[in-house]
């Protein structure tokens, strides 16, 4: 049975016109008493609980009519293996600081731990038998979890998304299933954040720029704290708190300094945004590359684009574009987000040296389809160092995957730009919110500062 498309921002959802139970799913993030129920996880440390509860009835009525119509419908929980094999030690101690310690116990049992009473789906949103129920460990649905080949298997290309939190799992899920190519829906007023201003901020982001976000090996970190096997760890005074880092196992990664973004008569300009926005990023992080190289500290490129045949450009990604704007058409420097084209190459003020690597990437992350992975646990890194364009987009797709695989993330804010300010400002506040629940956000000058 064919559905009409959905009065959506920024255009009718799905940009193919329509969508069919068969194609199509609902996911439901994290709706569990953790999170929105008293004694939870959230409600130990301080927030306002009716923030996360607010969106139960709203599911709840779409649930219903989700079941009704034969949509596949999906359900996830966040939580870690009894023994934490499965916890980076830095999100263990980030909870710690917070008063609510992942593991410990807590009025519904161990926090955040598969099988207890706190880390079950509430009662009213509970389930029904043959709903796939999908395990994460982070934020992410996609990160080590069966999710993808689930949708793949039954042919699902279609999501709407709904649950807690807007900002943080939800948000970083549309951000994967994006990169994969789903036509994702966020049903707003099915979602909630501890803080309402993130929520909003994440509500906007993903109508901007054509939809862009919307349809748009787990690796145990190391403890915080100073580690005795180096004795090049500096400290950077950042937000929410210092952090230290070892220089030998940090690197340093510049996320699409491209010039399709920064320059002018580029793609960015090309669909009305002012670049003058990201171009004052290039300054800061030149001088931080400089420091970085100075320090012998690993430096990763990365720039997004496709094959020339575009065979890995998902036709949603494609479609989204105006049509004389989309992707692979012929542009002022060369076809837009094509690799070997002239507006594919990064600005020359950063242009890499000979021996740092460069990550082409199809998506919005780094890691999705790449050998980032790869290259950091080759090179025993732990700690990222992440610039570049766009903050709300690109970084912060690349900080949250980065987050989910266990390594500590540093975000110069200098360092990095939106062609949007109020994006920028909320961006940044979210990944340093609820004790650094993505990283930690600082100048580059702090940074500079620490590296003497």
């Amino acid at each position: 049975m064919k559905f009409p498309a959905i009065a959506s921002q920024p255009y009718p959802w799905p940009y193919d016109g329509a969508f069919d139970a068969t194609d199509s799913a609902l996911i439901i993030i994290d709706m569990q008493t953790d999170f929105c129920g008293i004694g939870g996880y959230v409600d130990r440390m301080g927030y306002d609980l009716s923030l996360t509860r607010a969106p139960i009835e709203p599911i709840r009525r779409v649930l219903q009519a989700a079941r009704k119509h034969g949509l596949h419908v999906i359900h996830t929980r966040e939580g870690h293996r009894p023994d934490l094999s499965d916890l980076p030690a830095n999100k263990l101690w980030r909870s710690r600081r917070m008063g609510a310690g992942i593991g410990d116990p807590g009025p519904s049992g161990r926090i955040l731990v598969r099988g207890e009473p706190g880390w079950e789906i509430i009662a009213e949103l509970a389930p029904h038998p043959g709903e796939i129920v999908i395990d994460k460990p982070g934020k992410g649905s996609f990160c080590a979890t069966d999710l993808e080949l689930i949708l793949r298997t039954r042919g699902i290309t279609h999501l709407m998304l709904a649950g807690i939190t807007t900002d943080v799992c939800v948000h970083t899920t549309m951000r994967e299933a994006n990169d994969r190519g789903f036509e994702c829906l966020l049903l707003a007023d099915c979602c909630g954040a501890t803080d309402h201003g993130n929520h909003l901020a994440a509500l906007k982001m993903v109508t901007m720029q054509g939809g862009g976000v919307r349809h748009r090996g787990a690796r145990r970190g190391t403890a915080v704290g100073p580690d005795v096997h180096s004795m090049r760890m500096i400290t950077i005074e950042a937000d929410p708190d210092a952090v230290a880092i070892d220089l030998d196992r940090t690197a340093v990664v510049i996320i699409d300094m491209q010039r399709d973004f920064l320059e002018r008569g580029g793609f960015g300009e090309a669909l009305g945004n002012d670049v003058a926005q990201l171009t004052r990023a290039i300054g800061p992080c030149k001088a931080l590359l400089a420091g970085a190289r100075a320090h012998g500290i690993m430096v990763i490129h990365t720039r997004e684009g496709h094959r020339p045949d575009m065979s890995d450009a998902p036709k949603s990604k494609v479609e989204r574009g105006l049509p004389s704007l989309r992707i692979g058409e012929p542009g002022p420097m060369g076809r837009i987000l094509i690799r070997g084209e002239p507006g594919h190459d990064i600005v020359p003020e950063l242009y890499p040296l000979p021996g740092e690597p460069v990550i082409d990437k199809p998506g919005k992350g780094a890691f999705y389809a790449t050998d980032l992975q790869t290259i950091l646990v080759n090179r025993a890194i732990e700690s990222m160092i992440v610039c570049g364009v766009t903050t709300e987009v690109c970084v912060h797709t690349t900080v949250r995957e980065a987050n989910d695989r266990g390594y500590r993330c540093v975000v110069p804010a200098d360092c990095c730009g939106s062609y949007f300010p109020e994006f920028q400002e909320a961006g940044l506040r979210m990944i340093s919110a609820q004790g650094g629940i993505f990283g930690w956000v600082c100048d580059s000058r702090r940074i500079l500062d620490a590296l003497g």
